[in-house]
């Protein structure tokens, strides 16, 4: 779903004009336009679009009503109606790059990634110094596998906005699919240098740490993790999971106790748990929640039980 905050309205400023007689029509637009402004900001959608249209009746080349009125439809969910309106814009203004920015996020969002390709290389052109348009380019080459040229864009991304996370976050996840681990741990590094309580940050090292086997590592960053998110069920049961590696049961089973806690019907926490009970040498509880994981739906855990829970 489109972050539509990423997108924001323009401003229309009013120019009172003194001893100049508006027409009754201007009078009208800037009106309407005043209206469909607070109401796009007030979250009334409806009425915004409303607003905005017609404005557009009455002044069909008003780039900046369809530009707003598209926003709209963004917020909607109508993503067709909003593409239509942001070509609109381009046509009437083809330098916007805010308008080539917003559509191809709306191509992105539907998958047309070429098309999205393009509006951030037109955008770019226009812009060359345009953040934003490197780092959502920098996502479309991802998802397109084109490694190298993702890479380029969250560099130039991050020299151009080095306070900004989404910058760090998005190359650590790159070098995080590339398998380079040492890499993407360095880039969440300098990402928690920005945000000291960033717990996404700290669980994505941690899993990083712990497939380079830097165990304790990971288990502090997990642990970081669920000091800054005490409901994030995830980082217990990854910190769980290291803990059994480790044959210390009692605290692998009390991560898992959280996770259920967290989610009652997680069938992997019921089977994980069971099986450190077990080698806790607690069998019947073990295989209890064995057997629970099974009634979830986990086919490993019945045939576990099955073979050794009889």
């Amino acid at each position: 779903m489109i972050n539509y905050k990423q997108m924001k309205p323009k401003v229309l400023f009013l120019l009172l004009l003194i001893f100049t007689v508006l027409s009754s029509a201007a009078q009208n637009t800037d009106a309407l336009l005043i209206s469909g402004f607070n109401n796009l900001q007030n979250n009334k959608i409806n009425e915004a679009i409303e607003d905005y249209t017609k404005v557009i009746a009455l002044q069909p080349d008003y780039a900046d009503a369809y530009f707003n009125r598209a926003i709209a439809y963004v917020i909607q969910e109508k993503y067709k109606e909003a593409i239509n309106d942001y070509t609109r814009v381009i046509v009437l203004k083809a330098d916007d790059e805010n308008a080539l920015l917003n559509r191809g996020m709306l191509y992105a969002e539907l998958k047309k990634n070429t098309a999205a390709l393009a509006d951030f290389n037109k955008a770019l052109e226009i812009s060359p110094y345009f953040t934003n348009a490197y780092y959502q380019r920098g996502i479309i080459y991802q998802n397109m596998e084109k490694d190298s040229a993702a890479m380029k864009d969250f560099f130039s991304f991050i020299s151009l906005a080095p306070q900004s996370v989404a910058g760090y976050e998005a190359l650590g996840a790159l070098y995080d699919r590339m398998e380079e681990y040492e890499a993407a741990i360095q880039t969440y590094s300098k990402l928690l240098v920005l945000d000291s309580t960033n717990h996404k940050a700290y669980f994505n090292r941690a899993y990083d740490y712990d497939l380079i086997a830097k165990t304790e590592k990971a288990i502090a960053d997990y642990s970081q993790a669920i000091r800054y998110n005490e409901k994030y069920s995830d980082a217990y049961f990854n910190r769980g999971y290291i803990y059994s590696d480790l044959n210390e049961f009692d605290k692998a089973i009390a991560d898992y106790d959280k996770v259920i806690e967290l989610e009652p019907d997680s069938p992997d926490a019921y089977f994980n748990r069971g099986i450190a009970k077990i080698n806790a040498g607690r069998k019947h509880d073990g295989c209890s929640d064995i057997n629970k994981a099974a009634s979830l739906g986990d086919k490993t855990a019945k045939k576990y039980c099955s073979a050794n829970c009889k």
